[in-house]
């Protein structure tokens, strides 16, 4: 108890001094993320490499400056020569600029991915956070009724022969129950961190909390999940999954890559021109100048490119296969978590119904303990029922809501949609 006692100070002494605890609801939460997290902004910045990519697919080849100077008595009678010749790549400009296009594309949708994750994420902080809130309301409940006991221990009768038994077992308790509030309470700093952790500002002087106190409150709202049938939620999958639309456009940048590279094969061409002069020719005193103009082309002879064709054309169909592949498993997994979510969502509200019902037994057994109409042993067997019930039914919200952002995440789009976009 000592060890997290000293552990809970250091934390709170270790926050900055000016901080201020800010409570924002789930989906604030998760706009001020989208907007100014700090591993999202250095994503986005992917977006102007891949603009330059386009630039430089789509760039001309340099000229090259060439020189046949000649020395000596050879240059009577023949010419030297300066001037420029430019490369010309014939039919592979255009493709391979496509290609760049549809990499920048997939690294949209990359970053849409990235988005839709990182929404995820915050919801999984945000409801880990209210997960130890509970935690903590539950305990200091027990706290409140171990102490109780205790105290109605101590007050009976010093002559009942397990007056000492009962006293140390209800004092036992009691401070054990405060080492587990303890507990709780450094999961519930640490949920805190994560989340803020999560939401990543770049300015960290203020920490972001949940609005709601904790998953039992009844502003709660985040558990009001309805979702539509799972026709629906494969249309939405296949229509808004981003891992399907990345596969797309890998796809489409493979194929012009394909395309790029049986177009190795066309010779590409070199034009040029430049001055010429010849040097004097005996009894003549001026040089005699002059203009060239010159041209010539690649051969693909000795190398055919066929190599570089085959890997292409099996990279192509490897993609395709893949995307096809996917999207058969996302059926089967969205199946899955279609039939997980609809069971948990109705053991969630079994749980609910009777942890209402353990609750009236408990309340009744204390007041059975205080008339002395039961013993403590009773009463805290009722209580560890109880509690079981709590720790169950916080467990099947935690995995009704994970089932829910398992869905989320699969289909790349927020199961709650409206109808209109299947119109």
């Amino acid at each position: 108890m000592r060890l997290i006692l000293i552990i809970l100070t250091l934390i709170i002494f270790c926050m900055p001094a000016n901080a201020e605890v800010i409570r924002v609801s789930l989906d604030d939460a998760v706009q001020l993320t989208l907007r100014n997290n700090l591993d999202l902004q250095a994503k986005r910045k992917e977006l102007g490499i891949a603009n330059a990519d386009i630039k430089i697919a789509n760039r001309l080849q340099n000229p090259q400056i060439q020189s046949n100077i000649l020395i000596g008595e050879v240059r009577l009678g023949n010419s030297s020569q300066v001037g420029a010749m430019l490369p010309v790549e014939t039919f592979k400009r255009g493709v391979r600029k496509k290609a760049a296009i549809a990499k920048k594309k997939a690294i949209e949708n990359q970053i849409r991915q990235y988005e839709h994750e990182l929404k995820i994420k915050v919801m999984k902080a945000y409801f880990n956070v209210l997960y130890y809130k509970s935690v903590v309301s539950i305990m200091n409940e027990r706290k409140t009724l171990f102490e109780n006991m205790s105290n109605v221990a101590k007050s009976k009768s010093q002559s009942l022969s397990n007056y000492k038994i009962d006293m140390l077992q209800s004092d036992i308790r009691y401070k054990k129950q405060l080492i587990e509030l303890n507990r709780a309470k450094a999961d519930l700093i640490s949920a805190q961190f994560n989340l803020n952790k999560v939401i990543n500002l770049a300015a960290t002087e203020n920490m972001y909390d949940t609005q709601e106190a904790s998953l039992f409150s009844k502003e709660l709202t985040i558990l009001d999940i309805e979702i539509p049938t799972y026709d629906i939620i494969e249309a939405i999958a296949l229509k808004y999954s981003h891992s399907i639309r990345i596969a797309d456009n890998n796809i489409e940048s493979l194929n012009q890559e394909y395309i790029l590279a049986k177009r190795q094969r066309i010779p590409n061409l070199m034009v040029g021109g430049g001055f010429a002069w010849q040097g004097k020719y005996e009894g003549r005193g001026d040089n005699w100048p002059g203009a060239f103009v010159g041209g010539g082309f690649d051969l693909p002879v000795l190398y055919t490119f066929r190599p570089d064709i085959d890997k292409a054309q099996i990279t192509l169909e490897k993609a395709k296969m893949d995307k096809v592949s996917f999207e058969n498993k996302l059926k089967i997994t969205l199946k899955q978590n279609y039939n997980n979510f609809k069971y948990s969502k109705e053991n969630m509200n079994y749980y609910k119904e009777i942890l209402e019902e353990s609750d009236e037994i408990l309340k009744m057994s204390a007041e059975r303990y205080k008339s002395g109409q039961t013993s403590l042993i009773n009463l805290m067997w009722v209580e560890n029922g109880h509690q079981e019930i709590l720790n169950e039914y916080l467990t099947a919200m935690d995995l009704y809501y994970g089932v829910y952002l398992d869905m989320m995440h699969n289909m790349g789009h927020d199961v709650l949609l409206e109808e209109e976009i299947f119109e």
